[in-house]
């Protein structure tokens, strides 16, 4: 089915006439659901209902943190726990116990029907086996409000519904009792085994905190130096001291290059005397002491006596250098290495104070960053202590089993059912429920027949508008001709009345000479169709015109017979309505005219326009030449020569020459004809003639020659009800159209 643009309204009527059309699609599904839901409803045996609700007594507060470490089931999974219980065997032999169910010879009988599904399994074993496997798919647990539950039980027979359902519910009520002194002896060892497990977890989420505090406290001790107040300072210490650093350092390698090749291992090595080292491990002290003072004392009152230790001791490094220099050495050469042992002990002098800054700047940073996750981690540990403590003391309170057996039994610890609803006798089957059925029959018959009718008419290939046929045809779309629904009923009666042949129903039939009126809806398209003719592209009325469509059942005879009229009334000059179709010819009862032998084909064959071949008609100025009867075939009577000379005869006497033509998709007579006339009329049935034999017509036509003046869409009653605005009824008219004839 098209869709309409976006923007316009949905036409209801539209739809509705498209359900209508289509009718039978629509009935078929429906019809059949409504036969299922029927026999649904009054063939499947009804079934009972027993139910019964239960309330679930909720367990109060324990004291301290017990309530916490032993809770009872929430009411979703609660629901799931009855369902499992249903399914055990030991619930349901109870079950079968207390209804007597086992051993009633009814129930017996028909569990034997099912010994084949159990092979090896016979007498009270099998009745067991049967009713388990029913009462399983036969129980459903379903939860309400809070710590409402509802127990139902299915059964054909409402009694043993009813006694099933209420075996069920005692079955629950004595299991819960059960299960809660069976909570108060497990809840007496529970306590007692908690008890010994925190107090080890308590002693020893203790040893963790003390040993962590202690970590961090020696963490803290370390250093000290350098802290928020003074870390600015302490890295431009760092800077300068590096840049100090670089300086001697390459100082120390600029000596090293002016004294290589002068002197020899030995020599370098009577420099490094016990008493040398001494004194440059404490001028490397001292450094580290200046770097201290440094960064602690912002008044500098210390640096300049550590200044001035550090000079001296520079100055007693160089005397002991020159006392232990080689002497065999010249003086320069000397002098020299002695020059190089001072820069090297000034350089290690201040990388010992990098190095010791640097340190200090390091463990600041280290203690910034770990300091929020030491403290996220001592408030955890902490935590645990407590958590531990705060469970191991309400162990330890609760340590007697016998005042955990009281607080247990006044609590209710596992919950209790009771009965909050007792289940009662079901006067009703609950299913099947036979309107709703009925309703649901109706409701999806229409909707699958609907949606049926809907993918039909997507899918449909035939044209239906218009603008589709334009579009496609690339013709202009000359009438939309409205069905004639009287003239199908007429024609129906005729053929089926008794005796009838075709004579008989020709004679009977009114045709359009009789019923196609001036101001009908019908005759007013027709001489629209007239005036457009009369000026498409722009030349005058064609006077020999051949009306053909693709395939046979569009009404192009019908169309034919309304042409010709419409053309006598209006050019009031002679119209010769031909019948072309020799092989099925049915101008005449379009007509409404009895069947001549003689016609086209004695005209053909003998090559002469034989006037007495020639019908007259109750209008004065329309006249019929019918197909006639020939023993020679169609074939060989139309041929191009003969075709061409029989135009020309028929235009030379009469003003307009309309020839009913025979599909051109089956036959060539159209193609041949269509050379020979001025212009070539098109009929297609809406919602009939599929798109591409349409097209392909067409095309075929213009390859033969291009004088296909436009296009005639029959039957656009149903598909086109609103074309140039008129409805079914016109002034009183019953509606008419172009019939369904070849």
């Amino acid at each position: 089915m098209a869709e309409a643009p976006e923007g316009t309204p949905i036409d209801l009527r539209e739809i509705a006439r498209i359900l209508w059309r289509r009718r039978i699609l629509l009935i078929v599904p429906w019809a059949v659901a409504v036969a299922g839901g029927l026999a649904g409803a009054f063939l499947l045996p009804p079934v009972f209902e027993g139910s019964v609700t239960l309330v679930l007594e909720r367990p109060q507060n324990l004291p301290g943190n017990l309530d916490d470490m032993v809770r009872t089931p929430a009411p979703e999974a609660q629901a799931d726990l009855m369902r499992e219980q249903v399914k055990s065997s030991l619930f349901l032999r109870s079950v079968f116990t207390a209804t007597d169910l086992s051993d009633d010879a009814a129930t017996k009988a028909w569990a034997q029907k099912s010994a084949g599904r159990y092979p090896g399994i016979s007498g009270d074993a099998l009745t067991e086996a049967v009713l388990s496997d029913y009462l399983k798919d036969a129980i459903v647990i379903r939860r309400g409000k809070g710590n409402v539950f509802q127990v139902t039980v299915s059964d054909a027979s409402p009694q043993r519904a009813f006694k099933l359902v209420q075996a069920v519910s005692d079955q629950f009520v004595a299991s819960s009792k059960a299960a809660q002194m069976e909570a108060v002896r497990q809840t007496q060892e529970f306590s007692q085994s908690q008890q010994q497990i925190y107090k080890d977890k308590l002693e020893q989420s203790e040893a963790r905190l003390e040993a962590y505090r202690r970590s961090i406290l020696a963490s803290g001790l370390s250093g000290a130096s350098v802290d928020a107040t003074n870390v600015a300072r302490a890295r431009a210490l760092l800077e300068q001291t590096q840049f100090d650093a670089d300086e001697l350092h390459q100082r120390v390698s600029g000596l090293r290059q002016q004294l290589a090749g002068q002197v020899s291992d030995a020599d370098l090595r009577a420099l490094a005397t016990r008493e040398v080292s001494n004194i440059t491990g404490q001028m490397a002290a001292l450094e580290r002491q200046f770097a201290s003072s440094s960064l602690n004392d912002p008044t500098g009152s210390a640096l300049g006596g550590l200044r001035l230790s550090i000079v001296r001791k520079h100055a007693d490094l160089a005397t002991e250098l020159g006392l232990v220099a080689p002497k065999a050495l010249a003086a320069s050469v000397r002098d020299l290495l002695v020059e190089v042992r001072l820069a090297e002990a000034d350089l290690s002098g201040v990388e010992a104070r990098r190095d010791w800054i640097a340190r200090e700047v390091s463990t600041y940073d280290r203690r910034v960053v770990m300091g929020p996750e030491q403290d996220i981690e001592l408030q955890r540990l902490t935590q645990e202590v407590e958590s531990n403590r705060a469970y191991f003391n309400s162990f330890l309170q609760q340590s007697s089993a016998a005042q955990i057996a009281e607080a247990f039994e006044n609590a209710k610890l596992s919950g209790r059912f009771v009965v909050l609803e007792p289940a009662r006798l079901p006067l009703a089957p609950a299913r099947p429920n036979r309107p709703l059925l009925l309703l649901l029959a109706i409701l999806v018959g229409g909707m699958i027949g609907v949606g049926t009718v809907m993918v039909v008419e997507h899918h449909d290939e035939s044209v239906k508008n218009a603008d589709e046929v334009e579009s496609l045809l690339g013709l202009p779309v000359l009438g939309a001709l409205p069905r004639v629904s009287e003239l199908e009923v007429r024609r129906r009666r005729s053929s089926a009345a008794p005796g009838g042949g075709a004579a008989a129903a020709d004679a009977r039939e009114p045709g359009m000479l009789h019923r196609l009126k001036v101001e009908s809806p019908l005759g007013l398209e027709f001489r629209r169709i007239f005036l457009k003719l009369a000026r498409t592209r722009g030349r005058q009325l064609p006077h020999t015109l051949v009306v053909t469509s693709a395939t046979r059942g569009e009404g192009k005879t019908t169309t034919s017979a309304c042409l010709g009229i419409t053309m006598a009334r209006e050019l009031r000059q002679k119209v010769l309505l031909v019948d072309f179709d020799l092989r099925s010819p049915s101008l005449h009862r379009a007509l409404g005219l009895p069947r001549s032998s003689w016609g086209l084909a004695q005209v053909l064959a003998q090559r002469h326009f034989d006037e007495r071949f020639v019908r007259a008609t109750v209008l004065p100025h329309l006249e019929f030449l019918p197909a006639g009867k020939s023993d020679r075939p169609a074939a060989e009577l139309i041929e191009s020569d003969v075709v061409e000379w029989f135009v020309k005869e028929a235009a030379a006497r009469y003003p307009m020459v309309i020839i009913d033509a025979a599909p051109n998709l089956a036959v060539p007579d159209p193609l041949i004809l269509g050379r020979a006339v001025e212009g070539v009329l098109y009929v297609v049935k809406a919602g009939s003639t599929i798109r591409k034999a349409a097209e392909h017509g067409v095309r075929v036509q213009r390859e033969a020659r291009d004088n296909v003046l436009g296009v005639l869409i029959n039957d656009s009653g149903e598909i086109l009800p609103t074309y140039y605005g008129y409805r079914e009824q016109y002034y009183g008219y019953a509606d008419e159209a172009a019939g369904t004839d070849s």
